[in-house]
């Protein structure tokens, strides 16, 4: 696997997010209540695409230079704006309510035994009407038979959404080069919408 610091300058000249543009389109803009929360911010590419949004963002990672990195990307914009955390995602306890939470490629960085609790962290900060953009590992990712990541399947992925409305769910599966050779990227990209009234399932 690549090291978080290769990957940081891979990806930190990367143009603005398409994923969290759709989601910009879907959530609603409440005056005040624009408050974001970006989960694995890595180089801080999507936490400024945010802030040059409008959005309050709370930035989190466990790496110390992912936190460096996002604050330094963001330089320049209004500093009151943007909140860091260097801290461990799955271990956090509460998530502040937030309008969006955008989580790439950092979800299936969760250790299988806290998915669920996470998971259910994201859904519980979300505030109705709010919107999650983010991808998921499929099964047939390369990275497969590393235990501590977390796979999925396109119906576990419906399972986990089923009372939020789907958007978008997309998968792709492309061979790239790692740096041990060929590396099968099986991947689903997925924008969900928390609906404004409770309800039993999601549409989509």
């Amino acid at each position: 696997m690549t090291s978080w610091s290769d990957f940081y300058k891979k990806t930190e000249k990367r143009g603005i997010s398409p994923l969290l543009s759709r989601a910009l389109q879907l959530a609603p803009e409440h005056g005040d209540n624009r408050q974001a929360i970006d989960l694995g911010c890595g180089a801080g590419n999507e936490a400024r695409q945010l802030l040059e949004a409008g959005w309050h963002v709370l930035a989190i990672d466990n790496e110390p230079e992912a936190i460096a990195r996002t604050t330094a990307t963001c330089s320049g914009l209004d500093a009151a704006q943007l909140t860091t955390w260097l801290m461990d995602f799955e271990q956090i306890p509460d998530l502040p309510q937030a309008m969006l939470i955008h989580a790439g490629l950092s979800l299936p960085f969760c250790r299988p035994d806290r998915f669920q609790h996470l998971w259910d962290q994201i859904l519980n900060a979300l505030k109705p009407g709010g919107v999650f953009a983010g991808h998921l590992f499929g099964v047939r990712h390369g990275w497969s038979a590393f235990d501590h990541l977390s796979f999925h399947t396109e119906q576990e992925i419906r399972s986990l959404c089923d009372r939020m409305d789907i958007s978008l769910l997309r998968e792709s599966e492309t061979l790239m080069e790692g740096r041990s050779g060929p590396l099968n990227w099986h991947r689903f990209n997925f924008v969900v919408t928390k609906p404004t009234q409770s309800r039993g399932t999601a549409r989509g």
